[in-house]
C-alpha cells in the first residue's frame, strides 16, 4: 500500500506501524493535538483527513480508535465515531454509516457540546446523501446549535458551509456567516484552509 503524505505524530505512527497499519509516516510534529490522556497525545483527526482517499482516512480512524477506546474521553471517542461514518457515508456505504453514528450517539451523553454537533453534522451529510433534504437541514439545525455551545469556529464553519449546499433558500446567508467566522476566528488552522473549505 502507498504511504500517505498527511502528517502524523511519532507515537501515532509508532502505534500504527506496530498495528499492521504501514502507511504512516512521522512527516510532521507540527500536528496539533486536541486530547491527551496518560501520556498519549490524541492528533487532531480532521487534520487527518484524506478527501481524495476516504477509504484510508477510514483504516487511519480505525487506528486511532484503538487508542480512544482506552482513554476516558467521551468526546473525542463519540466525535472519531462519527468522523469514521462520515467516510462511509462519502463513499454511498449508508448502513456502515449508519451503525456508526449509532456507536457515536452512545458516547453523547457524558460528551462536550462538539461531539453532539459532529454527530448531527454527520447525520445531516448521511440524510443528503440519501436525498432526505428536510432531514438533512433540519440535523444540521441541531449541529449549528451544539457548534456555537461548543464555541468551536471550524466546527460552526463546516455547519455553516454545509447549510448554504443542503438549503438552496438561505444558501447566500449561510455562505457569508461561514466566510464571517473563518475571518474572524483565532484559529489559524481554520485560516489556513478556509478558502478550501468554502
Amino acid at each position: 500500500m502507498p504511504q500517505l503524505t498527511f502528517p502524523l505524530s511519532k507515537r501515532l505512527a509508532m502505534y500504527l506501524l506496530l498495528s499492521g497499519a504501514s502507511f504512516a509516516q512521522a512527516a510532521d510534529d507540527s500536528l496539533t493535538y486536541c486530547h491527551s490522556y496518560a501520556g498519549i497525545n490524541f492528533p487532531d483527526y480532521r487534520a487527518l483527513w484524506n478527501q481524495a482517499h476516504p477509504e484510508r482516512t477510514e483504516i487511519t480512524y480505525k487506528a486511532l480508535l484503538n487508542l480512544a477506546t482506552k482513554s476516558h474521553d467521551k468526546t473525542y471517542l463519540s466525535e472519531l465515531l462519527s468522523q469514521i461514518a462520515r467516510t462511509y457515508t462519502v463513499r454511498n456505504q449508508y448502513n456502515n454509516a449508519e451503525y456508526y453514528l449509532s456507536q457515536s450517539a452512545l458516547y453523547l451523553d457524558d460528551a462536550q457540546p462538539s461531539a453532539h454537533g459532529h454527530y448531527w453534522a454527520e447525520k445531516a451529510r448521511l440524510e443528503h446523501y440519501q436525498h432526505r433534504s428536510e432531514q438533512a437541514i433540519s440535523a444540521l439545525d441541531q449541529a449549528w446549535r451544539f457548534a456555537q455551545q461548543a464555541n468551536d469556529d471550524r466546527l460552526q464553519a463546516e455547519v455553516a458551509i454545509m447549510q448554504s449546499r443542503y438549503d438552496k433558500k438561505q444558501s447566500a446567508i449561510w455562505l457569508k456567516r461561514a466566510q464571517e467566522i473563518i475571518a474572524t476566528s483565532n484559529d489559524l488552522r481554520l485560516k489556513k484552509e478556509g478558502i478550501a473549505l468554502l
